[in-house]
């Protein structure tokens, strides 16, 4: 391979210009590869390089040959600017799952964060292996409306939309099963079909306004015979994607072998609630008991016997429920389109697969009597008169579809983004759908083009010593107060060298950066914070400040560094524990033992002061365009300086 004249195209990741060569990193779908340029190679086209921007994407050609480091690398003879990128690529975004922005520009997101990419990819998996299974075993997929004139098939508020042609309003689906089901009247007799389905109820870890649900429906067998498929079909998905029937999420070991633990619904109520349901099944006896026992629910909006008994369970129940565990038998009452079973009406014939607080499946006998199924739906009519929020509507046309019979049938439901969730280790469905429903951010959207905010100019009016008084009435960590101290010195130092005229702001920002840092004070709020604190002292800070606090903690705040301040704050943050981290492995423990080349040597091993953000530091070179070696030695000196007030 090595001498191998070949061409390649991708996006540029980084660039590493050294006087008269560069080295840059070219990423596409298959990995990374690094580029060499050199201006001997390209006399004529070197300086263009210098237009080259993080993001673009570029064409270059030329020979193969690996480094002194032993790296593969393409010497360039020739490239080609493909597409300019106008908006700076971030090289990374940090922080926690919830942070909005990640999800808001996923198309970043994915760019920056492989892992992300991963899991979509895991989900790809999934959908292609259940499509499969099914296939293998007689379903036929097929395609049914999204828009419907009767919403059904689930206890659950619809969206509603207007369909200007025809004059009427129409709802998103809740569910396919109605429709589903007429396809079994209709001679099907296995069917399946993954779509989206749309709820127009809270957004929260487990719940999506918009979702990707999979149901099929198997005439003439019964939820015995589905769960033992339901088995087969989970338990074999999690071996195709773990190569075993165990992993690990949210650090609990999930065992996936079959066959799965069931347990009846009223056994599981009795053992967490001390209530036994197959005794108490008068709303107004079951509203009583839960209060004798001093059971708190919130039950706005929730009357009758069944939405009861599903707050009680949802409250005090399904949570302890952790490994793949079959709960069977519901109550009746909490199953409207289940068929009763036949030895004990007062039971659905019905089960759910639960594992982790998740409701995975959902799945029964379906009931195909028409005259039963429209006094359900009548009855659901006198809870809502009575004020249940969510309730089923009746659908006379599905009744006059049972009217032409539906063979005994079987149904599964199974929500998509749960199970890929659990396979894939995501604490919340935002984090395996691509583009998770978001409230619109107006404030920084118009008509597609971003609207970026002028920052206001202006200084802060608080001196050093009041800032100190301020840290010391809220800080108790004396090594915290430490850390401040030093990168107040850096900051310093860094704007000596690029923003002189503002020496003191870039001090001020060093020395209050983590003045909010506190179990007391949100994880979103630090940074922020201790901007507030100062003002209610009466004290003004410049936004320039404000801002470079706040995105010190992007990951956190969700607030990205932009301004030459901000960046140094972000990059020197950590890198002054890792310099305190080198001289206390001295035998001397101080500072002035400490050295530029010991530090460097540090920083390339991994397991040195683990929790140190070593890329967040290799940021300088991008954004500060200063080296890593000459960034280290200026925060190493300026730490050096102030050493005794530091104990080092």
């Amino acid at each position: 391979m090595l001498g191998k004249k070949v061409a390649v195209a991708g996006r540029l990741r980084s660039l590493r210009p050294h006087g008269k060569i560069t080295f840059a990193d070219l990423e596409d779908a298959t990995g990374k590869i690094q580029l060499f340029f050199s201006q001997n190679e390209l006399p004529d086209k070197y300086d263009f390089l210098n237009n080259l921007d993080l993001g673009d994407f570029l064409q270059a050609e030329g020979e193969i040959f690996k480094t002194q480091a032993g790296e593969i690398t393409i010497k360039v003879s020739s490239f080609q600017l493909l597409t300019k990128t106008l908006l700076p690529l971030p090289s990374s975004w940090y922080g926690l799952k919830d942070v909005e922005e990640r999800y808001r520009e996923r198309y970043v997101d994915l760019i920056i964060n492989p892992e992300v990419k991963h899991v979509m990819e895991i989900r790809h998996k999934v959908i292609r292996f259940i499509r499969s299974f099914l296939e293998n075993n007689g379903f036929v997929e097929v395609e049914t409306p999204v828009l419907q004139p009767i919403y059904g098939g689930a206890t659950a508020k619809p969206f509603l939309t207007k369909h200007n042609a025809l004059g009427a309003n129409f709802y998103l689906r809740i569910a396919d099963e109605l429709y589903l089901k007429r396809l079994m009247v209709a001679g099907f007799e296995k069917i399946f079909e993954i779509a989206k389905d749309f709820r127009n109820e809270g957004i929260d870890r487990q719940h999506s306004p918009e979702f990707t649900m999979l149901e099929f429906y198997w005439a003439y067998a019964d939820y015995e015979d589905l769960m033992r498929l339901t088995e087969e079909m989970i338990s074999k998905l999690v071996k195709e994607i773990h190569g075993s029937y165990k992993f690990e999420y949210e650090k609990i070991d999930l065992d996936f072998s079959p066959p799965f633990k069931r347990v009846t619904f009223n056994e599981l109520i009795k053992k967490y609630c001390g209530i036994d349901l197959d005794k108490i099944r008068d709303e107004d006896i079951l509203r009583k008991e839960i209060e004798d026992k001093g059971i708190e629910l919130d039950l706005k909006g929730v009357v009758g016997v069944g939405p009861l008994i599903d707050e009680l369970y949802k409250k005090m129940a399904r949570s302890e429920v952790k490994q793949p565990t079959f709960i069977i038998d519901y109550p009746s009452e909490m199953k409207p389109l289940s068929k009763r079973k036949e030895k004990d009406p007062g039971k659905s014939a019905s089960f759910q697969l639960l594992s982790m607080d998740f409701e995975l499946v959902n799945a029964y006998n379906e009931l195909n009597d028409p005259l039963e199924q429209g006094a359900r739906w009548k009855e659901e009519l006198k809870l809502a008169k009575r004020g249940l929020v969510e309730h089923q509507v009746l659908d006379a046309d599905f009744i006059k579809a049972l009217e032409y019979g539906m063979p005994p049938t079987a149904g599964f439901g199974m929500g998509i983004d749960r199970l890929v969730a659990i396979l894939t280790d995501q604490h919340s469905l935002k984090d395996v759908i691509l583009f998770p429903t978001l409230r619109p951010n107006l404030s920084t959207k118009k008509c597609g083009r971003l609207i970026k905010t002028k920052r206001k100019e202006g200084k802060s009016n608080i001196n050093r010593n009041d800032a100190l008084k301020i840290i010391e009435e809220n800080v108790e960590n004396k090594n915290i107060i430490k850390h401040m101290l030093a990168t107040e010195a850096v900051m310093g130092a860094l704007a000596q060298k690029l923003e002189p005229d503002k020496i003191d702001e870039w001090k001020l920002a060093g020395l209050l950066h983590d003045g909010d840092y506190s179990d007391k004070v949100p994880h979103n709020m630090q940074g922020i914070e201790i901007s507030k604190w100062v003002e209610e002292k009466g004290f003004k800070l410049s936004d320039e400040v404000k801002h470079a606090m706040a995105a010190h903690n992007v990951s956190n705040t969700g607030v990205k560094p932009e301004s030459k301040m901000d960046w140094a704050l972000f990059c020197a943050d950590t890198l002054t524990g890792l310099i305190v981290a080198c001289a206390l492995v001295l035998p001397s423990k101080k500072l002035s033992d400490v050295t530029v080349e010991s530090i460097l040597k540090k920083f390339n091993q991994p397991k040195f002061a683990a929790g140190t953000r070593r890329d967040e530091i290799k940021m300088c070179e991008e954004h500060l365009g200063t080296t890593l070696p000459e960034f280290v030695k200026i925060n190493l000196e300026a730490m050096q300086g102030i050493a005794s007030d530091l104990g080092l």
